[in-house]
């Protein structure tokens, strides 16, 4: 049976190695594009991703819908959880009481271990949901930012806008005269101030 499956596998690799060797040289070398064939110069910019990060009004506005979700959820598990808390608290207030039966305290005991499966799966499902959230929040702020770096290089007529990391990631050296972080910002925030205030107006009776 192994033999089997290892034949099939190496013919299977030998057929998949053919087939890229078809699609790489069979199909002919892609040609660069026109402008780097002619060796036109890219108009080059960089950015603060950090500033970004702190500045940009979108992402603290969702920092905000974020923070209000998680304060939310805690108020929500405080008032769920609260009876369960107060029964737990009675079953051991009577439990180490003088009227207890040893049967009693055996359920009481059962009961607690219940109580505390309970709050943890509520507080499990609580976590599960903040991060379901948070992976859509960050998820949308990068569709958005993308599109967003993409209306600004087209509005200023840049051809690359590179990332400048606390790292140097992306970017060795940037003369400060392409460093275009602040209209950026202020291109993305008035874009996003404008869209937010047509939409209360609309909302307005």
């Amino acid at each position: 049976m192994n033999e089997k499956i290892t034949v099939g596998a190496v013919v299977f690799l030998a057929l998949w190695s053919s087939f890229l060797t078809y699609q790489f040289y069979g199909s002919g070398q892609a040609e660069l594009p026109e402008s780097v064939r002619k060796g036109e110069k890219a108009v080059v910019a960089f950015i603060h991703g950090d500033s970004i990060q702190a500045n940009w009004e979108y992402i603290i506005d969702r920092e905000k819908d974020m923070f209000i979700a998680v304060q939310q959820a805690q108020l929500s598990m405080e008032r769920k959880s609260r009876p369960l808390q107060e029964e737990a608290q009675e079953l051991i207030d009577y439990a180490n009481g003088p009227k207890a039966t040893n049967d009693e305290v055996m359920m009481a005991q059962n009961r607690l271990v219940e109580i505390e499966n309970a709050l943890g799966q509520m507080q499990s499902q609580q976590q599960t949901e903040l991060m379901q959230m948070e992976s859509m929040i960050q998820g949308e702020i990068s569709v958005r930012l993308s599109a967003e770096v993409e209306a600004f290089a087209q509005d200023s007529e840049l051809d690359v806008i590179l990332n400048w990391g606390r790292s140097g990631e992306g970017v060795l050296y940037g003369q400060k005269g392409f460093d275009v972080t602040a209209p950026l910002i202020q291109f993305m925030n008035e874009r996003y101030v404008s869209a937010r205030d047509t939409i209360k107006t609309e909302r307005q009776p």
